[in-house]
């Protein structure tokens, strides 16, 4: 029997399971974690008192490091083992953030922040690194009965060039008094390598909650989201999200998740533009984790034949950039008559002018971030192009 030729490619992000009624939320995920909420929120309320300053966390963090105490007590009432609960650094990290994380990629966004920080020409982000490697010289130069001069005032010096800077100082407080990281071996391979395990560790705890969401209901919901944004045409779907939505129908064609399945090992990474494949960082970029679930051989979701890219629920944050210059590149966009589509949701009607101003602003920027890659006069009129020819459409799903 001859194949259908695939003529739409679906492109969906957690939008699209939001739009299914699955609570996979950045929130929803907390809001099922009891035990680590409690945890989390008694230590954001410590660190966020009033009488709680700078110079409190700074002794404890010392005082944590190995120096006497000369004074501050935060650390006696906050020993709380994350292994215990199952707490990862990245759960506590984005907790801390919790209230500018509206998305998934927010989630990307303070990862990378995090992450990149040598990459910033200022340093507006804490430097674990920095702090951590200060604390480290300290407990070298720890002064004792017989340490000469030069050695005391070294000491003296680093002391207080400490950092002051708070989120800083609290980061370094979990991460030695929670969990337990070995300044003793503090080097920018170990921090990595902790961060690392880390993340992993929280992609296992969140790949544990979504398993308990999929059920009969999403699978009939999603499969009529996708006969609705497939408009009766063969597709191939590449689905940013870990869940698996019902396929059942014939034209669906190949589904793709890009950044794994809860069957496998689901990944959050950032985008690998401008990190050297010799950085530390790099294995935590999209780009290295992908190739690492890769199999020996896959169908190819690309064909020739596509004529139409539908978008759906997909932030278009920059994290995920790099994916989308390979697939217009790959289509020639300027030149082929391939039509773009990016259909978005009312899901409040008191904010429906927001949301299409949002939506816009989302395109707008990724067909710029796009346009920059021609080098030449074409990408500065590739959106404009594109909307004359009518290949370029923002459209309400109903």
């Amino acid at each position: 029997m001859a194949q259908n030729v695939v003529s739409r490619l679906l492109v969906i992000g957690n939008g699209f399971d939001l739009k299914c009624d699955l609570k996979s939320k950045f929130e929803d995920y907390y809001n099922n974690k009891d035990d680590m909420v409690k945890t989390l929120e008694k230590m954001n309320a410590d660190f966020n008192n009033q009488n709680t300053d700078t110079e409190i966390l700074q002794a404890d963090v010392l005082y944590i490091a190995g120096f006497p105490r000369t004074w501050g007590n935060l650390n006696n009432n906050m020993k709380i083992d994350f292994n215990d609960k199952n707490i990862s650094f990245w759960d506590f990290y984005f907790y801390f953030h919790k209230g500018k994380l509206n998305n998934w990629a927010d989630v990307e966004y303070f990862l990378n922040n995090l992450l990149t920080i040598k990459s910033h020409k200022t340093h507006p982000e804490p430097d674990l690194e920095k702090s951590l490697d200060m604390i480290a010289r300290l407990k070298y130069l720890t002064p004792g009965l017989s340490v000469e001069a030069s050695f005391t005032e070294e000491f003296k010096k680093l002391k207080e060039d400490f950092t002051e800077d708070r989120e800083t100082l609290i980061l370094l407080f979990v991460l030695l008094n929670n969990l337990k990281y070995d300044i003793k071996k503090q080097s920018e391979r170990h921090l990595y390598d902790f961060l690392f395990d880390e993340l992993k560790k929280f992609e296992k705890n969140f790949n544990g909650y979504l398993k308990t969401l999929q059920d009969e209901k999403y699978k009939e919901k999603s499969q009529q989201l996708l006969n609705k944004l497939s408009h009766n045409e063969c597709y191939n779907l590449l689905s940013f999200n870990y869940t698996t939505p019902c396929t059942n129908d014939s034209s669906c064609n190949i589904t793709r998740n890009i950044h794994g399945k809860l069957e496998d090992h689901p990944i959050i990474g950032i985008d690998s533009k401008n990190i050297s494949p010799n950085s530390p960082v790099f294995r935590f970029t999209k780009t290295y984790r992908i190739m690492t679930l890769a199999s020996e051989k896959q169908d190819k979701l690309l064909p020739k034949t596509v004529k139409t890219i539908a978008f759906y629920g997909h932030s278009l944050a920059p994290a995920d950039y790099s994916y989308f210059q390979s697939i217009f590149d790959y289509y020639n966009i300027y030149d082929n008559d391939i039509t773009l589509v990016f259909y978005y949701s009312i899901y409040d009607e008191s904010k429906e002018q927001k949301i299409k101003r949002n939506q816009f602003n989302s395109v707008s920027k990724i067909m710029s971030e796009y346009g920059t890659t021609f080098h030449n006069e074409k990408g500065k009129n590739l959106m404009h192009k594109m909307l004359l020819e009518g290949r370029l459409i923002l459209k309400k799903l109903e």
